[in-house]
């Protein structure tokens, strides 16, 4: 195997064995097998299972963080926002950034790992609540600032959207989300 291409495969064989297991029912040995090298053959990418892990989430971020700028540049791009496609970028939060392959497993091992790890409990609040938050509330100040905003308190608004997207997250029910982002989009959105 290519240098780069090993390094991705661990990762994913590790992500998948700490979703299933946790990360402390794993071993560097347990993702070694599952790969199918030796051992001694992961600690030439990874040094420890904690840099592993570090990896994990940074790579997670990478993802949340190219999904955030391609959305900025789309959102620069339309002269007012549609009903349409607010729900649509709103139902992507959801099945497009929380419940991708590569943070939806990770999100579920931090879950468990969060309450006896600091690193853990920061980085999934990060990926589920700070990052996102801070994203809404830029989107929607470009909103207010381009006068598309009824309502105009833009921390109000953020913080009210992203709880929909983590109740729709959370309980996995996207026609209701839909419904809601629907609701949202005509009582706060000003048609021009």
């Amino acid at each position: 195997m290519e240098e780069k291409n090993t390094r991705e495969v661990i990762m994913q064989a590790a992500l998948s064995l700490f979703a299933v297991r946790g990360y402390a029912a794993v071993s560097m040995r347990d993702i070694a097998s599952a790969v199918g090298i030796r051992p001694s053959s992961i600690y030439y990418h990874f040094s420890a299972k904690q840099e592993l892990f570090n990896a994990l989430i940074q790579k997670a971020n990478d993802i949340k963080d190219g999904l955030k700028i391609n959305f900025m540049k789309a959102l620069e791009q339309v002269a007012s926002v549609e009903e349409e496609p607010f729900v649509q970028a709103g139902l992507f939060s959801v099945t497009g950034y929380l419940q991708n392959p590569q943070i939806a497993p990770l999100l579920q091992v931090l879950e468990c790992e969060r309450f006896h790890n600091e690193e853990a409990d920061k980085a999934w609040k990060e990926l589920l609540i700070e990052a996102p938050l801070e994203h809404q509330i830029a989107v929607f100040r470009i909103l207010k600032e381009r006068n598309e905003l009824i309502e105009a308190d833009v921390e109000e608004l953020a913080a009210e959207y992203q709880s929909a997207i983590l109740l729709a997250y959370f309980t996995g029910d996207l026609t209701q989300f839909e419904k809601q982002l629907r609701c949202f989009y005509k009582r706060t959105i000003q048609k021009k």
